[in-house]
C-alpha cells in the first residue's frame, strides 16, 4: 500500500524497555498471545463489556492557568495530507460532510451529537473501533482508528500513564474494529508494538497533552493487515485550526454505555492552554471516558482524514474536548507506526 501525499507545504508483567525514535517512545516488539485454550482472541466478551472506560482527562482552570505558554502560530493555509483507503473489500463509503467553520466560538461550543446507525461495516466507520488494555491489574477500553499498513492511532494516556517510566505502559492491547454491543465483527488485533510521543511519556499531565498522541502496531490477522481488512483514514497535519471535524468514539461513561460508535460534529472553537506549545485545539462535545484516543475526521465522507483525537477537558467545563494540534510531531509518530511490517 503506497502512500500519496499532497499539500502546499503489553507483554504479561515484562518491563518494556524504552526506545526514543524521532520524539516516540516505544516498547519493544510483543509476541502473539494465546489463552490457556489456544485461543488469540485475548478478551472475553464479558470482559469488554465490564472494562473500565478510561477517562477523558480533566484539568482544574487554576492548575492550567499556571501553565501558560506562548502561543505558536497555527493558521496557516494549507497542510499537507496523506491520502486513507476502502478495505480490500471496497464497502460503500459514508456521505461527505461539507460544512466548515472560519471562526471561532466561546465556551460552550456549538456541536452536534448522536449515534451512528449507518452499519459499522461500512467504511469508514469499520477503520474505528475500541481499545482495550490493562493497567495496573484493571481492565480498560479507550477509542481508536486504523491509519494504514499494521497501524492504528490514539491518545498518548490510552497507552501510557505520562508517569516518565516504563511501568506506566498498558499491556494485553487490543482493537476491536466495527465493535457494537459486544460483537466483534472482524474479530481481536493484538498490538505488537506501542508508542507514544516522547513529551507525553515524560511530563504527562499537564504540559505532556499538547502531544497526547499514541500509536500501536499490530499483528495481523490470518495473514491480513487490519487495513486490507477494515481500511484505513487517511492523515491531515500542519492545516489552518479552523476547521470543521466529525469526532467518533465509544464513549462508555454516563449518559453513555460504550455499546455503540457517537459521532460529534463541532469546528474550532478556541485553543488550549497546557504550558506546552502547538497549543491543543478545543471544540464543543460532551463525549465521556471511553471516546478517548476516538479520531477527529477532516473532510469526512470523501477523503476521511485523521486530525485530531479526544484527549481532555477542563473540569469545569463539560460540553468541551481537546486534541493535540497536529503539526509534525503528530506526522513523525504517524510515519514510524506506518512504516513498521
Amino acid at each position: 500500500m503506497a502512500d500519496k501525499s499532497k499539500g502546499s507545504g503489553g507483554d504479561g508483567g515484562r518491563q518494556p524497555e524504552m526506545d526514543a525514535t524521532e520524539g516516540n517512545m516505544s516498547t519493544p516488539m510483543i509476541a502473539m498471545q494465546t489463552t490457556d485454550d489456544g485461543s488469540d482472541e485475548l478478551w472475553t466478551a464479558a470482559e469488554m463489556e465490564d472494562a473500565t472506560p478510561c477517562d477523558i482527562i480533566e484539568i482544574d482552570d487554576d492548575d492550567l492557568a499556571e501553565d501558560e505558554a506562548p502561543a505558536e502560530t497555527q493558521d496557516a493555509g494549507g497542510g499537507t495530507v496523506v491520502e486513507g483507503g476502502a478495505p480490500d473489500d471496497d464497502a460503500e463509503a459514508a456521505e461527505e460532510d461539507t460544512q466548515a467553520t472560519s471562526g471561532g466560538y466561546n465556551y460552550p461550543g456549538p456541536f452536534t451529537r448522536y449515534e451512528v446507525f449507518t452499519p459499522y461495516t461500512q467504511y469508514p466507520y469499520r477503520a474505528m473501533g475500541k481499545l482495550f488494555f490493562k493497567r495496573g491489574g484493571r481492565n480498560f477500553v479507550c477509542s481508536a482508528s486504523s491509519v494504514g499498513n499494521n497501524a492504528i492511532y490514539s491518545a498518548g494516556h490510552c497507552l501510557h500513564a505520562g508517569n516518565n517510566s516504563s511501568s506506566g505502559w498498558a499491556t494485553n492491547v487490543v482493537f476491536v474494529p466495527a465493535y457494537r454491543d459486544g460483537q466483534a465483527p472482524y474479530g481481536q488485533w493484538q498490538a505488537k508494538q506501542l508508542f507514544v510521543r516522547t513529551s507525553w511519556y515524560k511530563h504527562g499531565i499537564s504540559k505532556g497533552l499538547a502531544q497526547d498522541m499514541g500509536a500501536a502496531v499490530l499483528h495481523k490477522r490470518n495473514g491480513k493487515k487490519i487495513s486490507q481488512v477494515v481500511g484505513w483514514l487517511g492523515f491531515a497535519w500542519n492545516w489552518s485550526k479552523y476547521q470543521h471535524w466529525c469526532q467518533y468514539g465509544y464513549p462508555a461513561a454516563s449518559p453513555f454505555n460504550g455499546r455503540r460508535l457517537i459521532a460529534n460534529h463541532s469546528s474550532f472553537a478556541y485553543h488550549g492552554s497546557v504550558g506546552a506549545n502547538p497549543k491543543p485545539i478545543g471544540v464543543g462535545s460532551d463525549l465521556t471516558g471511553g471516546s478517548s484516543g476516538g479520531p477527529w475526521v477532516l473532510k469526512f465522507g470523501t477523503s476521511n482524514y485523521l486530525n485530531g483525537v479526544n484527549s481532555y477537558r477542563r473540569s469545569s467545563k463539560p460540553q468541551e474536548m481537546y486534541s493535540p494540534y497536529f503539526n509534525n510531531n503528530a506526522k513523525s509518530l504517524f510515519d514510524t507506526v506506518r512504516n513498521i511490517n
